[in-house]
C-alpha cells in the first residue's frame, strides 16, 4: 500500500539508512549511526521471566504491559491488569534494567483514553522506573471495537492519554504501526510525544532500517529474538539515543 505524506513542520523525516544497521552474531541489530541502547518488551503471557538473566544478556531496558482493554467488538471493552505486571517491574528494576511500561489500548473515547492512562498511573504508584510509558492503540481488521474510529478521535484518544500521562510526572510515548501512523493519527499532533514504531526484519528483509517516514525515537525491530531468561520469542527493540 502506498501512502503519498506532506512533510510536518517541526516533524523530522526519517534519517536512518540500511547501511547503518548489521546483524551481530546474536541475530539481533545494532545501530552504526549514533548512540543507542538494547531492549526487549513483554507482557504476562511470557510468564516466569529470569530478568538478572536478561541484563546479562546485553539487554539495556525492558517495557512492560501494565495492561489491555478487551479488543472483540462485540466484548464489553473491559480493563484488564496484566497479572504478571508487578513482578515483572520489580525483576527488571531489581535486576538494573531501565524499565517503562505500556498498555494495550482500545478506547474510542477520550474518557476511555483518559480511564487507561489513570489504570497505568495508579499500578505505577510507588514503583521507581525511568523509561516511557506508552499507549499502544492497534486496529487490525474488523473485528477490533476501534475498527471505524476516525483519525481525529484515535488522535486526541492518543493526546488525552499522553497528556494524562506526563501531567502524573512519566514520559509519553506512541506506539503507532504503519497504517496507525499514516492514516490515523496526525503526526503534527502528536510530534510532542516519543514515537515506537514497530517494523520486523528478518534475513530477507531488503533493507535493515526502520522506513516510516517520520523520524522514531524507539524502534521494534523483531518480534522473534531470543533472549537468555525467557521462553520463546521476544520482541526486540533499538532505542535511540539523539
Amino acid at each position: 500500500r502506498n501512502y503519498w505524506l506532506d512533510g510536518l513542520e517541526g516533524v523530522p523525516p526519517i534519517a536512518y539508512a540500511p547501511e547503518q544497521f548489521v546483524k551481530n552474531e546474536l541475530g539481533r541489530l545494532d545501530y552504526t549511526g549514533g548512540y543507542y541502547t538494547r531492549g526487549i518488551d513483554v507482557s504476562g503471557h511470557k510468564g516466569e521471566i529470569d530478568w538478572n538473566a536478561v541484563a546479562a544478556d546485553n539487554i539495556d531496558f525492558a517495557i512492560i504491559r501494565a495492561g489491555n482493554r478487551l479488543y472483540g467488538k462485540d466484548g464489553s471493552g473491559a480493563v484488564l491488569e496484566d497479572s504478571w505486571f508487578d513482578k515483572n517491574m520489580q525483576g527488571a528494576i531489581a535486576a538494573g534494567l531501565d524499565v517503562g511500561a505500556y498498555f494495550f489500548s482500545n478506547a474510542i473515547t477520550v474518557e476511555e483514553a483518559i480511564e487507561e492512562a489513570d489504570f497505568v498511573i495508579e499500578r505505577l504508584r510507588g514503583l521507581n522506573i525511568n523509561g516511557p510509558v506508552a499507549y499502544d492503540w492497534e486496529m487490525h481488521d474488523s473485528s477490533y471495537r476501534v475498527y471505524g474510529t476516525s483519525p481525529e478521535m484515535a488522535t486526541a484518544c492518543a493526546i488525552a492519554f499522553c497528556k494524562r500521562i506526563q501531567e502524573a510526572g512519566y514520559t509519553p510515548m506512541i506506539y503507532a504501526g504503519t497504517y496507525v501512523s499514516y492514516v490515523k493519527y496526525d503526526q503534527g499532533a502528536i510530534a510532542p510525544y516519543l514515537c515506537w514504531y514497530p517494523e520486523y526484519k528478518s534475513d530477507s528483509s531488503e533493507k535493515l532500517c526502520p522506513t516510516l517516514y517520520y523520524q522514531p525515537d524507539y524502534w521494534q525491530f523483531s518480534s522473534k529474538c531470543s533472549i537468555a531468561g525467557i521462553g520463546g520469542n521476544v520482541d526486540a527493540n533499538i532505542q535511540f539515543i539523539r
